[in-house]
């Protein structure tokens, strides 16, 4: 049994035996992740803060050493090369996970939060007792002057005084009020700027038949708060001395604090999920062909936001009411995060349900950050994939295994060279694997080794429009027309559809339909920062041109040669950012990506007006006759012509919304044609 004291002295007990806790850094550590109550608190933070913002070079390596040490105190009998089971990593850093008993500040918040809700003062009073008694001198006494331990150092301290008031009001309730009038007088004294005690001071007076008493210690705060603070007492304050000035028994009776009934626990919907109950079933149909044939691999690819975690979320809690060990891992996008993460965080849930027993050693690297130890490289790795899919198979002899990995385009090589190991294991293992399969260009080696189990591909599609409205309704009311203008916008994708929800909820039809979330567009400008500076430029070209534009236009607009255009609608079209609807044609797939384009184009770029040898698009009205062009313009419009004049119209559209109608022209002035100008150098210039 492990006990950490941090409320007065800092100590550790194992056992009912004191442990030495080390050093002044090593004992922050620990005092760090006891403040942090069970959350994880980050490398970096922690260095951070035991070197007061200026940790030196090897503070890293420093901070483990410590860890470790820790470790080897808190689990004294904990076999070698075994995971840590109360002092444990979790991404981005460390994290205690200890019974609230452990710790005495746990266990006296604990105690608190059961005396605040029972309706028998007995009760409340004898947890409060107990909780009191947990207290031998300031909490974090030991560090209290570190700047990360002053707020939870004031916030025990503000629980502390609550506590000791609560303890008088139960004995008040009691009927034992000479017995609490020390008590109270002593919150008087400690925090003579605080209202409720001079409250419980009055009234334990009162309850006791000094009137008199009371009213000298009403008088006594009222001079108190004067002179400290330049304020009158509050109503409390006020109310009870005119309650006991009037003898109005039945205020100061009522005075007394009731218990706080417990909040009833809110309800909470489930996050919607819709549209992806077929995909969800074939993955579920999928673990039973794992669990009578052998592993099985399975493949879940689509854009960002189309839903692939969700799904996977999903299917492990369903895995999970079937009576399958699921485990899980994300693999990080940090260059920084330790090889296989992903595999460390699967394994460890593992770990928990089942000792890795004689794999313990080879696993060691994953399961309890130990380096490898032969100086074979190679051979290493190779015993490592051994070890894991041996151990799973192992484990899922009693019972079957799904593992879980997401985000597989971020994989490192140590990740991948795990995952490819599945080929041929003959157990009970459903692998799944999602990815953004325009992200993927590392894992196609690895993608090859799986080929050869004929995995299970589903490639995740948009949303239909029953699933786009009911996504969108879920948000907020939207008629028909709006949630067809959102489907077609977002291409059915989830957090797309989403986004726009949130802004027509928040900003209306008119904007959902022509503005991008700010969401979304920071998601697409990331897919668009992924390609090359080139291709970006033959992208904007196409989005002023319009949602769907001919590649020759773009050929013969861009500056680029043939071959740099073809070249940068490939790459758009194996990013997902283009289709192609027709041959010769290329098309955004959907309009939030062209609206995105565009308005990352500049201003001056986008307003900049046909040159002289500039003309109009071929969709000008008809009207304009080659005789009406204007002087020096070729009555012939070149495919660059009409994309920049896309853009200056698409610009002055944006602009003529923001500001408003021109002003109508003069009486007898006719109104200006599609090509008048002010003067003759404005139409040539």
């Amino acid at each position: 049994m492990v006990l950490i004291r941090v409320l007065g002295s800092f100590a550790a007990e194992v056992g009912g035996e004191p442990v030495p806790l080390g050093g002044p850094r090593q004992r922050g550590v620990l005092a760090l992740l006891v403040a942090a109550r069970g959350q994880v608190v980050p490398v970096d933070r922690m260095a951070e803060d035991l070197w007061r913002g200026e940790p030196p070079s090897r503070a890293l390596a420093s901070l483990q050493a410590y860890v470790s040490n820790l470790r080897r105190l808190l689990e004294p009998g904990r076999p070698p090369r075994t995971p840590a089971r109360l002092l444990v990593s979790a991404a981005p850093g460390y994290a205690l996970r200890l019974p609230a008993e452990a710790v005495d500040a746990w266990r006296f918040e604990e105690l608190l939060d059961q005396a605040r809700t029972l309706a028998d003062p007995r009760d409340a009073r004898a947890r409060l007792d107990e909780a009191l008694a947990l207290w031998r001198g300031p909490a974090f006494a030991e560090v209290a002057d570190e700047p990360w331990a002053t707020a939870e150092v004031a916030r025990l301290h503000e629980l502390r005084l609550v506590a000791r008031e609560l303890h008088v009001a139960a004995g008040l309730r009691l009927g034992d009020p000479a017995a609490v009038v020390p008590a109270a007088e002593g919150l008087t004294r400690d925090e003579p700027l605080r209202e409720e005690g001079w409250r419980l001071h009055a009234l334990a007076l009162w309850n006791s038949g000094r009137q008199a008493d009371a009213l000298a210690a009403l008088r006594r705060a009222r001079a108190t708060l004067a002179d400290e603070l330049g304020l009158d007492p509050g109503p409390d304050l006020v109310a009870l001395e005119e309650a006991i000035l009037t003898r109005r028994t039945d205020v100061l009776r009522a005075a007394v604090p009731a218990p706080v009934s417990a909040p009833a626990p809110t309800w909470k919907p489930p996050p919607t999920f819709v549209g992806r109950e077929r995909e969800l079933a074939t993955l579920v149909a999928a673990a039973g062909e794992a669990a009578t044939d052998g592993a099985r691999i399975a493949l879940v690819t689509g854009e960002a936001g189309l839903g692939k975690s969700t799904l996977l979320d999903h299917l492990s809690t369903r895995l999970e009411q079937d009576g399958w060990l699921v485990t899980t891992g994300s693999c990080s996008e940090v260059d920084s995060a330790p090889p296989a993460w992903a595999w460390v965080e699967a394994l460890r849930t593992v770990a928990a349900n089942v000792a890795p027993g004689e794999f313990a050693d080879d696993l060691a690297p994953l399961l309890a950050d130990v380096p490898p130890v032969d100086g074979d490289a190679a051979a290493g790795r190779f015993r490592l994939r051994q070890a894991v899919w041996n151990w799973l198979a192992a484990v899922a002899a009693g019972r079957p295994v799904a593992v879980v990995l997401d985000d597989l385009h971020w994989a490192d090589a140590t990740t991948l060279e795990l995952l490819a190991g599945v080929v041929g294991v003959r157990a009970p293992i459903l692998v799944v694997a999602a990815y953004r399969a325009d992200e993927g260009e590392r894992l196609t080696d690895t993608l090859a080794s799986l080929a050869r189990t004929a995995p299970l591909r589903i490639d995740l599609p948009g949303l239909d429009g029953d699933a786009v409205a009911e996504l969108v309704r879920a948000e907020c009311q939207a008629d028909d027309a709006t949630v067809a203008g959102i489907a077609e916008r977002t291409g059915g994708n989830p957090f797309y559809v989403r986004e726009s929800a949130r802004l027509l909820s928040g900003e209306g039809a008119l904007v959902a339909l022509s503005e991008v979330p700010e969401g979304v567009r920071d998601v697409l400008r990331r897919r668009l920062a992924r390609l090359p500076d080139s291709g970006v430029s033959i992208l904007r070209l196409a989005a002023v041109a319009g949602r769907a534009c001919s590649v020759d236009v773009l050929v013969r607009a861009a500056d680029a040669d043939e071959d740099g255009v073809l070249d940068a609608l490939d790459a758009g079209v194996i990013a997902g950012l283009l289709d192609e609807p027709a041959p010769g044609r290329v098309r955004f797939v959907h309009a939030l990506v062209r609206d995105t384009l565009v308005a990352d184009v500049s201003r001056l770029r986008a307003t900049r007006r046909p040159s002289a040898t500039a003309c109009v698009p071929p969709s000008w009205p008809r009207r304009a006759t080659p005789t009406t062009w204007p002087p020096r313009c070729s009555p012939t419009p070149s495919p660059s012509a009409a994309i920049r004049m896309s853009a200056w119209t698409c610009s002055a559209g944006c602009c003529a919304r923001r500001s408003g109608p021109a002003p109508s022209p003069r009486p007898g002035t006719p109104a200006p044609g599609p090509w008048s100008t002010p003067n003759r150098s404005a139409a040539t210039t």
